[in-house]
């Protein structure tokens, strides 16, 4: 237990019964000693025997219950402590009374008898005191106190030096008259002692004590100098204990003996060899125990003796007989003279020679076993690979060498041959046996048996040294062909090697598979000779094949042909391959006869010093034949395989030749065959242009065959620097692949075809390009050609580029497109790409090509200006965008514009910076038909002679006649839209509609035949031109270059199989959204060529069902079904005369057919097909409208004009469109929304009326926007002031007939006129609001503008575009606004907040209230914000509407 702690005692002063504990502390205390009892016995019981354990279990059981018995006893009897506590205080507290009493009686007898009796003063020392006070001092003091404390005075320094001096003239005569010990010369006197020094033994310091010769000396100091270098640390290794008793022994020497210094060398010396001794034996068990382990063993101790170890004990002997071989080192003391040091004895014993290099003694300066043992083993393993070298000699031609460190025997094996490739033979340090290595390759099963020869039976060591001589040419075979890419076996699965040549080599060969060939491989042989090895190079042909043999495996299995077929095997002579052209390894010195017996006649004379042996150029490793025959093969096997492929074709060849300089070798092709299609003399002066035709290999960075054209001086000349040059080169890359030299063979004719095909038209080019009369040269620039692909530049920078290459697959020629230099937009040309590939190709005329890209770039530019975006702007089908601009082209020089699939522009490209513009929705056959798809653009002549420019078009205008109408009738023009208000809106096609109402386009009365374009010119003589036709004599481009041209005057009626049968479809009714492919090709004839697509496709149903005619989603064929491509110089075709009525059909048909061949077929199914009929007259905008470039660029350049209410940059022509295509669907808007549509006069007027207003719709005087005029109804002019129908007014010019010109805005502004006059007023005061812009009102926290369609942000109220003001019968009505915040200054990079808020009015109710999302969405913050304020505005009684005070509610008032 425990020791009871002081603070738990009850009483101090230890009275009897005093001590108390807590029981909570002495159960605790129990339970603590238990526990650890416990504790201890749990670890101890292990390591016991059961019995043992048994007893250790039963007696702490007995003590721990006896214990707690004890416990258990104290626990009961605490229960009547209380009473014995009170009694045990009780008898404290008397006994501690009677304590004090006892105590008290002791201390007064112990002062009367002790200390009272020694209290008494001594008598006054008188004559002290009057000595002190009168002369300060106290004389009376006895002398024997300043004896003993007061030391003598010291001598003085001067006496101190003459003692030492005499001294040390004692000690020195006491030397020279004793005898000194030949060890003990070495010493120092001085100061009056003497000390002697014996190296690395110990050092003593002696003196005397007088100047009598019998006075013996005296030993002051020895210092021990053994040292224990390894481990010492510092340390002394002997105690000072030892020390002293070691001095006490020496000094009892030193008294009454004749010789003493011999007697204290003898002791010091023989303790110093002792401890010397114990030292190494010290080291010894160290380096046993932590290296050398069994190698070593100490075979006999001798303390201050003897110590004896054997060395080189190999625990794996085979033959246990050689124990007594074993080699031994001794270490001992000199028996016949004590004074030497330790002595070393080997056995077996060593030369004289070899002793010398270890050492006969041990050197005291420095105590190492570990070093003994190495100089030792150093020694023997020298003398054991002499004796090794003279064996291994015989073996090799060279010289075995023993050198580095530690030591090894070098025996070459090669010649020559590195460090690395010699056989390496080692002593084993630890077990004395032989180690061989190779350092160039590790892990040899030949060098293992090697070693094993050499530490045993020594047999075999010819044959192992001549299979290791093998494996290392091997090996230097692997190194040479590691930097190639290919892979070295030394066995391959061949399963027809019986009978085969293979087997009559040696069998030591290698495999290397010649490099990027899978079927061949390289055969070395290793011819062995006494001590050299010779090699021989093989070719073989290998085939895969199975397991059986069979090369065709049908199976799918990549695993199948894992088997090998030998094919032929051809031997290699290396001198051809290595003395060829250029392929000379070394540069070999040849020497005559004469002058080497001259050469060595001088060296014999001594006249000449023989130089020294010439090293080997290059590195053995490196095999320099076997690497070129690799390399050779590498290149070589592919080009003689294609050479064979050639042979096949008809391509004469030289053979596989070394290239100039030695680069590489090539395959030069001497002649090529004929290209087809092109005539023999062509191809001859092809050919005589080629200086020659090579055909190398790429390597680097991938495989490829390079072909090399190299032309002479091209008729040509280019801007290019590269191609000014005498000759030309033109390098082919293409991919080399050996499986498939057909295709390489192919592709090679291809490109000498293609280079034939662009120098037969580059031929003819070149005769106009430098002719001064042609001007091609002022024209276009020949940019580049290297006679595969022709570049030129043209534009009037020169910034436009089109690339000629003839393609061998498709058997034409390609155009490319692009720019070169500061070009700021892409090459106009781009869209009538494929057409001017097509004509190239047909008409085969560069400089006609030229000419048109020439004439053709500035309008093209222009073309590439207008705007084809996508927009929502339809009516019906808001979901499917409509492009605003889609170029069809039809030919070179004829392109279409189609305006949102519903309008369309016929444009033709004439010299002398003339276009010819008309409406191509009217059929070039009959004005009085429309083109399915297209409708008639009113108003477009009229725009056009705005742009006329008289002073470039001169006499070419064309003069309206009085015959002739601007104003064609749509389908809604035709009809009595009066009597529409009560009939129910029909649908399908025009046709159906007129056959269900009985309703025709009403017919103009036949006009005067003799009077200019007149439409019943037609039937007078078949096809006549048109008036039009003498007044217009603008030549084509092509023209100028006297070749068939689309400009020719005399052509008036155009092919059937021209491009104006080429169905361009519409992009919406193709799904997709670019200009359109369809191309049209003008003839070599100046007629075009016929269409590259079928007369069934002529007309292609859009996808889109649609409700109205004449609407952006008219249903009908594609827009471009029935029109034609034809010169920009021929414009009989484009006469409105030019008619084929119904009632002649028979007579129009014997015409046509006339004219157009054989295809009359086509054209009696174009003239059978349902068309739209329009009135018998001339329409304006169908004769061409001629425009010079600028003005056409006018029209079609995007500008911002100051007049125009919006700021938002549009072409004119884009502008008037979208105008005529808002003024085409208001009529319907006006019939479907229940306005009451008014008579007029003036058809570019449309009027209709509400309850009390009345608005009439024109175009404004420059005819790209449309103006809105808004009167009083007469008897309701009270009620709106001027001011409010300006609002209306400008309101519908900005932000109705605006762009981007929807539909369904024009139908949310109608719907918002047809609202009663209370709550127009109000709709009116929005219109104000949003037109006074960003300054609406002051103190308002937002701006407001009426969203018309319905933005993409609140697409769960309709679909995005829809029309964004609904009403239900008058009863509700919903309108969409968009709220800005208004911020002043406003952020910089940041737009300001807003928010769509669609309202729900209710008419009747006369409330207002925010739309509530559709049911799953959360509600905003907004909505919750708008709908609070929206409910201080329910009054049912008030009269006066609260659309607008509600609006200026939430302006003011919402929180966000």
């Amino acid at each position: 237990m425990p020791p009871i702690i002081e603070s738990h005692m009850g009483m101090p002063g230890g009275a009897p019964g005093g001590g108390t504990i807590p029981l909570a502390t002495l159960i605790d205390y129990i339970v603590q000693r238990t526990y650890h009892e416990l504790t201890v016995l749990s670890e101890l019981l292990p390591r016991k025997t059961d019995m043992e354990r048994k007893v250790e279990i039963v007696q702490f059981a007995s003590r721990t219950r006896q214990l707690f018995i004890r416990l258990l006893a104290l626990v009961k009897w605490a229960s009547s402590a209380t009473k014995v506590d009170k009694c045990s205080e009780i008898c404290n507290f008397l006994e501690q009374q009677s304590m004090w009493f006892v105590e008290t009686a002791d201390m007064l007898a112990k002062m009367a008898r002790e200390t009272l009796v020694n209290a008494r003063l001594p008598t006054f020392s008188l004559p002290c005191a009057i000595d002190v006070l009168t002369l300060g001092t106290y004389p009376r003091l006895p002398s024997c106190i300043r004896d003993k404390i007061v030391p003598p005075d010291a001598i003085t320094p001067a006496e101190k030096r003459q003692t030492l001096q005499r001294l040390t003239q004692v000690i020195q005569y006491r030397l020279v008259v004793t005898d000194l010990p030949a060890q003990m010369r070495k010493l120092k006197v001085e100061n009056g002692r003497v000390k002697f020094n014996v190296e690395h033994e110990f050092e003593v310091t002696l003196t005397l004590m007088g100047d009598s010769p019998k006075i013996p000396w005296r030993l002051l100091d020895i210092n021990l100098l053994v040292e224990d270098p390894e481990t010492g640390d510092g340390k002394s290794l002997v105690h000072s204990l030892q020390i002293n008793y070691i001095h006490q022994l020496v000094q009892s020497r030193l008294m009454d003996n004749e010789r003493p210094l011999h007697d204290l060398y003898r002791i010091l010396h023989s303790f110093c060899l002792s401890l010397q001794l114990e030292v190494l034996h010290s080291q010894t068990q160290r380096l046993i125990k932590d290296r050398m382990g069994d190698s070593i063993y100490v075979e006999k101790y001798d303390i201050g003796k003897c110590l004896s170890l054997s060395y080189w004990r190999d625990p794996g002997r085979r033959d246990k007989s050689q124990e007594s071989l074993l080699f031994r080192l001794s270490v001992h003391v000199a028996e016949d003279d004590d004074g030497k040091p330790l002595q070393i004895s080997h056995f077996p014993s060593m030369s004289a020679e070899e002793s010398s290099r270890v050492g006969l003694a041990i050197k005291s300066n420095h105590l190492s076993m570990e070093r003994l043992l190495i100089q030792t083993i150093e020694v023997r393993a020298l003398a054991k690979l002499k004796d090794l070298a003279k064996d291994l000699q015989k073996f090799t031609e060279g010289t075995c060498e023993i050198r580095d460190l530690p030591v090894a025997l070098h025996v070459p094996l090669l010649e020559p041959s590195m460090d690395s490739e010699k056989l390496r033979v080692m002593v084993d340090s630890q077990r004395g046996t032989l180690l061989a290595s190779v350092p160039a390759a590790k892990d040899l099963q030949e060098v293992e048996d090697l070693e094993d020869a050499l530490n045993g039976d020594r047999k075999t060591l010819d044959r192992l040294i001549r299979n290791l001589r093998l494996r290392l040419c091997v090996m230097r075979c692997e190194k040479s062909a590691q930097y190639l890419p290919t892979t070295c076996q030394k066995h391959l699965p061949f399963i027809n090697l019986t009978n085969h040549p293979l087997e009559k080599i040696s069998k030591s060969r290698l495999y290397i598979r010649a490099p990027k060939q899978s079927a061949f491989y390289l055969v070395v042989e290793l011819v062995e000779g006494d001590t050299t090895v010779d090699y021989k190079y093989y070719l073989l042909d290998t085939t895969l094949c199975t397991a059986d043999g069979s090369e065709i495996d049908i199976s799918e299995d990549p695993c199948s042909k894992l088997y090998l077929k030998a094919g032929r095997l051809i031997p290699l002579d290396v001198f051809s391959f290595i003395h060829g052209p250029f392929t000379k390894i070394y540069e070999e010195q040849e020497q005559s006869n004469t002058e080497s017996k001259r050469r060595k006649r001088k060296i014999m004379l001594g006249e000449l010093r023989e130089p020294p042996v010439k090293k080997t150029k290059g590195h053995p490793y490196f095999i320099p034949e076997l690497a070129y025959i690799l390399a050779s093969c590498e290149e070589r096997i592919p080009l003689v395989n294609l050479g064979l492929e050639f042979e096949k074709n008809g391509v004469v060849h030289s053979g596989v030749q070394a290239d100039c300089e030695g680069s590489c070798f090539c395959l030069s092709l001497l002649g090529m065959p004929e290209v087809e299609g092109l005539s023999q003399e062509m191809c001859a002066k092809v050919k005589k242009l080629l200086l020659s035709l090579k055909v190398r290999i790429l390597s680097k960075p991938m495989r490829n065959w390079i072909v090399e054209f190299l032309f002479s001086k091209p008729p040509l000349e280019s801007s290019n620097r590269k191609e000014q040059g005498p000759v030309q080169r033109v390098h082919i890359m293409i991919e080399l692949n050996i499986d498939n030299l057909k295709k390489v063979v192919k592709d090679i004719l291809d490109e000498w075809a293609g280079i034939c095909h662009l120098y037969n038209i580059v031929h003819d080019f070149a005769e106009m390009y430098t002719d001064p009369r042609t001007e091609l040269g002022s024209t276009v620039d020949v940019y580049a050609y290297d006679y595969r692909k022709l570049s030129m530049l043209y534009g009037p920078n020169r910034t436009s580029l089109i690339n000629i290459q003839w393609k061998g697959d498709a058997k034409q020629f390609n155009v490319s497109l692009g720019t070169v230099g500061s070009s700021t937009t892409i090459n106009p040309h781009t869209i009538l790409l494929s057409q001017y590939q097509r004509e190239l190709n047909h008409s085969r005329s560069l400089a006609q090509i030229c000419q048109v890209l020439h004439e053709t770039w500035a309008p093209m530019t222009s073309i590439n200006k207008l705007n084809m975006s996508l927009v929502q702007a339809a009516a019906t089908n808001v979901k499917q965008p409509m492009q605003s601009f889609t170029v069809i082209p039809q030919s070179t020089t004829h392109v279409r514009i189609a305006y949102r699939n519903i309008s369309c522009i016929d444009v033709h490209f004439r010299s002398n910076k003339i276009v010819s513009v008309r409406d191509g929705a009217y059929s070039l056959f009959d004005n009085s038909k429309a083109v399915d798809g297209f409708s008639p653009t009113s108003m477009f002549k009229h725009f056009l002679n705005k742009y006329v420019d008289d002073a470039i078009t001169g006499r070419h205008t064309h003069r309206m006649s009085t015959t002739e109408d601007d104003n064609p009738p749509s389908p809604m023009d035709s009809i009595d839209i009066f009597s529409l208000s009560s009939q129910p809106p029909s649908t399908g096609s025009p046709a159906s509609r007129q056959r269900e109402t009985g309703l025709r386009f009403p017919m103009t009365p036949p006009s005067n035949p003799h009077t200019p374009a007149s439409p019943s010119a037609a039937r007078m003589s078949g096809v006549t031109p048109s008036p039009s036709t003498a007044l217009i004599g603008t030549p084509s481009p092509g023209t100028l270059l006297n070749v068939g041209s689309p400009g020719n005057p005399q052509l008036h009626v155009p092919s059937p199989g021209s491009s104006a049968f080429v169905p361009a479809p519409s992009p919406q009714s193709l799904g997709i959204h670019m200009q359109s492919p369809a191309s049209g090709f003008m003839g070599p004839q100046g007629l075009d060529v016929g269409s590259p697509f079928t007369s069934a496709s002529l007309a292609m149903p859009s996808p889109v069902q649609r409700n109205w005619p004449n609407s952006p989603s008219v249903a009908g064929p594609s827009p471009a079904s029935r029109h034609t491509a034809h010169s920009p110089g021929n414009p009989a075709l484009h006469s409105p005369q030019t008619q084929v009525k119904d009632g002649d059909h028979s007579k129009s048909t014997e015409v046509l057919s006339k004219h157009f061949g054989n295809n009359g077929d086509d054209f009696q199914f174009l003239l059978s097909h349902t068309t739209r009929m329009l009135p018998q007259r001339a329409w304006a905008a169908s004769i061409p409208t001629l425009l010079s470039h600028d003005a056409f660029d006018t029209l079609l350049t995007p500008n911002r004009p100051q007049s125009m209410p919006y700021a938002v940059s549009l072409s004119p022509l884009e502008r008037f469109l979208g105008s005529v295509f808002l003024r085409r669907n208001l009529p319907r808007l006006i019939q479907s929304e229940s306005l009451t549509p008014l008579r007029s006069t003036d058809p570019n007027i449309i009027s209709f009326k509400v309850e009390t207003l009345q608005f009439h719709v024109s175009f404004s005087n420059n005819l790209q926007s449309l103006h809105m005029n808004v009167q009083s109804v007469p008897e309701h002019r009270d009620q709106w002031s001027m001011e409010v129908l300006n609002i209306i007014q400008q309101y519908f010019d900005s932000k109705v007939a605006c762009p981007p010109y929807k539909v369904n805005a024009l139908r949310a502004f109608c719907r918002i006129l047809e609202t009663p006059i209370r709550i127009l007023k109000d709709c009116v005061q929005l219109m104000r609001l949003e037109l006074m812009g960003p300054n609406q009102s002051s103190g308002m926290k937002w701006s407001m503008q009426w969203c018309l369609t319905v933005p993409p942000h609140a697409a769960f109220v309709a679909p995005a575009g829809t029309a964004a003001v609904a009403k239900n019968k008058q009863i509700k009505m919903l309108l969409m606004l968009q709220f800005t915040r208004v911020v002043t200054p406003p952020p910089t990079g940041q737009d300001p907040q807003s928010i769509i808020v669609p309202l729900l009015y209710d008419i009747s109710a006369n409330t207002i209230q925010h739309m509530e999302p559709v049911r799953g969405q959360p509600q905003t913050p907004a909505f919750m914000a708008i709908s609070q304020l929206l409910q201080n505005f329910y009054h049912p009684q008030s009269a006066e509407c609260i659309l607008f005070p509600a609006v200026q509610h939430i302006m003011a008032n919402l929180n966000l």
